[in-house]
């Protein structure tokens, strides 16, 4: 498999057609947009209309948002998202007028609410502020100034009890004190004074931390207050629920809203890309990439719409960098989720997916290897594929877990696991031929990193490096071959000494060609065998396809092993099948999820080292994107 070839485009036309090419082109889903950097010509103005657009948009977004706060309707997470065509989506600006009713009806209601639940905080501050004075059973209005005397109502911090003790004795004879109430931190404190000592007691007060109730436009006790606000508060939390009853014909509007945010946003999308064009009086310009593939009809769209129009292809030049666009089979295209995880190969480098798709089902398989495990994984998976029929990265991570099922079935059997059951037949027991099983995760670990050395060479010969390969990619090739021919002896160890001392040669002789004198080429050669370390290290690291394999199973056997303690009676069988289904279902999620993570990590450490040019970007092409709804042709 192959990236796809990229073309630029240059389109010129009428300036009066731009809406129409733009809207063809977003139709058709196959050119990206990219800046126009003609000197001579000007930046197009974006449309007085986008304004308007996002500002609805906002409007339509809050709304959707305080619809979902009280819809009670639970959306199954197997439900796949309702489907709209094309023409219903366009359809949707004559649903302005409507829209515009439905979002006005949700403002006034979110203004009300919002009314309310400031009135209640108020509510709330206030009882909160009047109940340390609750056993205060004079009225407040009667606090102040009088014809003779002044009264303060406040709290003290408990804290300073000592120092309001000796204010207290040293003012006792011109002014009253009762101590209100007392609590955890605070006690409230009820003084009369004569007039002649308020500033001065006032002030000595305050000192120790004397805080006075607020008590202006307050008429009656406290207790009498705080009940009257209590009512009020009660009344406002069932004139609130009466609301939020109310706001659940709302959700009728939801659908309507809903599809027009999806139209909103790809009128936007396409508005935005007319700040990429340069324009004159008359006409503008427009440039970006298409694959090859879909030249002639991106050129036969817009020649439908603007005959008149300029339109021409050309391939990359050398110091431009194009999109990345993939050309996989449909059962290796969900594994460029992986690829992409770690980083966008560069349009002008190769695409691995096919071989590292390979790679990846064999090796997640070993890592779960039940054969029960692997039909819940890949029937599991497929059922979320129909039934909620996602879209971008979601499916195709879906899918790549019901395609590598398939592999954890088929190693199941191998290694002979159903559940972990004792007894069924294998050609391999893990648990009792370990060193077997180490040796074909190490097997598969030389040969997947001789696939990467292989890779390495194709490219630097494709792009007529062949010493390069020679040098860089085979001789350590050569050096592995030979070392694992080793291990067998007899003349295929012979042949495989020669070999890898013949790869260690190259070695020696290349590896430090690119530095200057003699001295530095020797030592770069020198240094290049140092590099072994960091292959057995590669070479080993495929030692944790054994760990999580065993993991795996055992975690399996603990759960059987505990279910089966359960066994006896309908009781103890109920106990036991419980104990079962949530001890499987967790093993099953939580080394499905470690599967997935420690097979990437060998494609992008062990694997991708060994050639991948990352740096690309995906080829994002202007077309109808939905958030909402499942476009339907």
């Amino acid at each position: 498999m192959a990236l796809l070839d990229m073309k630029r485009v240059t389109l010129i036309a009428h300036a009066d057609r731009k809406s129409a090419v733009l809207k063809a082109l977003q139709n058709i889903g196959a050119v990206e947009i990219v800046t126009t950097n003609e000197e001579d010509l000007s930046p197009a103005r974006l449309a007085l209309s986008l304004g308007g657009l996002e500002t609805r948009l906002d409007n339509v977004r809050e709304s959707l948002a305080l619809i979902r706060k009280y819809d009670d309707a639970k959306t199954p997470f197997l439900m796949s998202k309702p489907g709209i065509s094309r023409s219903a989506l366009k359809d949707m600006r004559g649903k302005f007028l409507e829209a515009d009713e439905a979002i006005q009806k949700i403002k006034r209601f979110s203004f009300d609410m919002t009314a309310l639940k400031t009135r209640r905080q108020q509510i709330k501050n206030k009882i909160i502020q009047l109940e340390p004075y609750e056993k205060f059973d004079a009225p407040l209005e009667s606090v102040g100034t009088g014809r003779y005397s002044k009264s303060l109502l406040g709290t003290i911090p408990s804290e300073n009890e000592k120092e309001y003790i000796r204010i207290r004795e040293e003012y006792g004879e011109l002014a009253c004190f009762e101590t209100v109430d007392e609590q955890n931190d605070i006690f409230s404190v009820y003084v009369i004074m004569h007039h002649d000592i308020y500033e001065r007691l006032t002030g000595e007060l305050k000192f120790i931390g004397f805080s006075e109730a607020y008590t202006k436009d307050l008429y009656g006790t406290p207790r009498d207050l705080i009940f009257d606000y209590k009512n009020e508060l009660e009344s406002l939390h069932n004139e609130t629920k009466e609301y939020e009853k109310n706001a659940l014909r709302f959700s009728e509007d939801k659908p309507m809203l809903q599809a027009l945010e999806d139209y909103l946003i790809n009128e936007i999308e396409r508005e935005r890309c007319v700040e990429h064009l340069g324009e004159t009086g008359a006409t503008f310009m427009l440039e970006g990439w298409v694959t090859a593939d879909d030249q002639d009809h991106v050129e036969k769209t817009v020649l439908d719409i603007a005959p008149e129009s300029y339109i021409a292809f050309r391939d990359p030049e050398e110091d431009e960098m194009p999109p990345t666009a993939f050309a996989n089979a449909k059962a290796v295209a969900p594994f460029e989720a992986v690829t992409t995880l770690y980083s966008v190969p560069s349009a002008k480098g190769f695409d691995s997916n096919f071989l590292m798709s390979i790679f990846y089902f064999l090796i997640f398989g070993m890592m779960i290897a039940d054969f029960a495990y692997g039909l819940i994984l890949t029937f599991g998976a497929l059922l979320v594929l129909k039934l909620k029929k996602p879209d971008g990265m979601f499916r195709k991570v879906t899918t790549v877990i019901m395609i590598c099922g398939i592999s954890t079935s088929l190693w199941g059997l191998f290694f002979g696991t159903i559940f972990s059951i004792e007894g069924v037949p294998s050609i391999i027991n893990p648990l009792e031929d370990a060193m077997s099983m180490l040796i074909i995760c190490l097997g598969i670990g030389i040969i997947h990193l001789m696939f990467g050395l292989g890779m390495g060479a194709y490219i630097n010969i494709k792009r007529g490096k062949v010493w390069s390969a020679v040098f860089d990619n085979v001789s350590w090739i050569m050096v592995l071959a030979g070392a694992v021919m080793l291990v067998f002896g007899g003349v295929t160890g012979t042949v495989g000494t020669y070999l890898a001392i013949a790869g260690v040669a190259i070695l020696l002789l290349t590896q430090g060609r690119h530095k200057k004198g003699i001295i530095g080429k020797a030592v770069g050669g020198l240094a290049s065998i140092y590099g072994a370390t960091g292959y057995l290290s590669d070479i080993l690291s495929y030692c944790r396809i054994f760990g999580m394999g065993l993991a795996t199973t055992v975690i399996a056997m603990v759960f059987n092993t505990i279910a089966s303690l359960f066994f006896g009676g309908i009781f103890g069988y109920i106990v036991g099948i419980i104990v079962l289904t949530v001890g499987h279902v967790f093993n099953i999620a939580i080394n499905t999820l470690g599967a997935f993570v420690h097979t990437a990590r060998l494609q992008y450490i062990e694997f991708f080292s060994k050639f991948f040019e990352g740096g690309g970007h995906m080829f994002k092409p202007l077309s109808m994107r939905t958030k909402n709804y499942r476009l339907e042709d």
